[in-house]
């Protein structure tokens, strides 16, 4: 399958892409290559192929769901300027609406 100059002007111009005769020489090629591969691809019969996911078949690698991590409130508590029931207080910064 070719595509014709006045097809790929019009693919160019709905695309934004600014030719010149060079460049549209080059893009004819490029299209006319991509076009010949797909008509290559409908040749393959698919009739009992199983449509994939993804190419490769991969299964996601599970752990076990355990806590590995330390407590550190106790380091942070002794950091912090106000720390109250497990806390961190901070000092009010913008009064309330509507008094």
């Amino acid at each position: 399958m070719t595509t014709s100059h006045e097809d790929l002007k019009k693919i160019a111009s709905l695309a934004y892409i600014e030719t010149n005769e060079k460049s549209a020489h080059q893009l004819a090629e490029d299209v006319n290559a991509i076009m010949n591969f797909m008509e290559k691809l409908r040749e393959v019969d698919t009739t009992n192929i199983e449509p994939l996911l993804h190419p490769l078949k991969l299964n996601q690698r599970l752990r076990i769901d355990e806590v590995k991590e330390t407590s550190v409130t106790n380091a942070l508590k002794n950091i912090a300027p106000l720390f109250k029931d497990d806390l961190y207080l901070v000092p009010k910064v913008i009064d309330t609406l509507g008094k």
